[in-house]
């Protein structure tokens, strides 16, 4: 039996929820934007915040970073608990959320960084129907500067996908759906101005191009999840957002109530039981590419487990 865990809703900003009509363009589309989401403030504080730790720590956001940052970050954590975000989410997947991870997308000015068209479902590994990506704008997100691009529709089915490991892809396996499978000229391009948001299901296909504009494209996913959905596979951990956790998702703990070795710890272990199912290969993978998967499987376990080890230091 799923243990029970409770968070009580924040019922501030009450009229913010979603309409029947955006409801229904989600159901029938796959996709919503442009939606308020943040204040200007709200986007200076946390990228200013993101570009401080940069500044700090001599290079951009590394990839360990960018996964689950809401376990590490104050900034993090306020985003994926903002009501104004989360209220919305609520009206598409119902009142028990849970973050399931974040991927902070940072396309630094003349990056080749791209992300090819897929479908999350096709290797998350969620048994579920109501898993919804909130992308949030924190710089300006424009066609020249590799917004997120859908094909309308292309939730209703699964589409096929292959392993590139192409070199300048964000994606960890270079994840692709091949071009035959897709009709380029119904694509949409997302453009958001910061702290503005859309709002994607997790069976769209989408991607991105790389950053041609004159500053860098930030742009924060948040993976929401039903807190009645099943991880298949390995267990892993997700946040509990709101209302009651009914899934067989481990619990994590919230950064703000932790000091700063917790906060590396609780992020290792999160991201160690993530890395057990992420190189998983499967009955299609080829001897070379299960070789690879395991060799890069124990490889981030191992550096899971040296983090862990070095956050009691902290």
């Amino acid at each position: 039996m799923n243990m029970v865990n409770t968070i009580k809703p924040d019922n501030t900003l009450t009229d913010s929820t979603l309409t029947k009509v955006q409801m229904e363009q989600y159901r029938e589309q796959g996709y919503l934007f442009p939606i308020s989401a943040l204040s200007n403030d709200e986007v200076a504080r946390y990228r200013g915040a993101i570009e401080d730790m940069e500044e700090l720590q001599g290079h951009t956001m590394d990839r360990i970073q960018c996964n689950k940052s809401y376990l590490l970050y104050d900034w993090a954590d306020e985003i994926v608990h903002h009501p104004a975000i989360v209220d919305k989410v609520e009206a598409l997947i119902g009142p028990d959320v849970l973050c399931y991870m974040t991927n902070l997308f940072i396309k630094d000015i003349d990056s080749k960084s791209y992300v090819s068209m897929h479908q999350d479902a096709a290797y998350w590994g969620v048994d579920a129907d109501d898993v919804v990506t909130a992308w949030v704008a924190l710089s300006p997100a424009k066609k020249e500067s590799g917004v997120m691009k859908v094909e309308p529709g292309s939730h209703k089915s699964h589409l096929p996908l292959v392993n590139t490991y192409a070199k300048d892809n964000l994606l960890t396996r270079g994840q692709e759906i091949p071009a035959t499978n897709l009709n380029p000229a119904n694509h949409v391009y997302m453009e958001l101005e910061p702290g503005q948001m859309s709002l994607h299901h997790f069976m769209l296909a989408h991607g991105s191009e790389a950053n041609t504009s004159d500053d860098r494209r930030i742009g924060f996913a948040i993976r929401y999840v039903s807190a009645h959905a099943n991880k298949i596979g390995k267990p892993e951990s997700a946040l509990l957002i709101r209302g009651q956790n009914q899934s067989n998702f481990l619990m994590e703990k919230r950064a703000k109530d932790l000091s700063r070795g917790e906060r590396y710890a609780e992020h290792a272990r999160a991201l160690r039981r993530q890395a057990s199912n992420l190189f998983e290969s499967d009955s299609n993978s080829t001897v070379v590419e299960k070789i690879r998967l395991t060799l890069t499987k124990y490889a981030a376990t191992g550096l899971c487990y040296f983090r862990e080890f070095r956050s009691k230091k902290m």
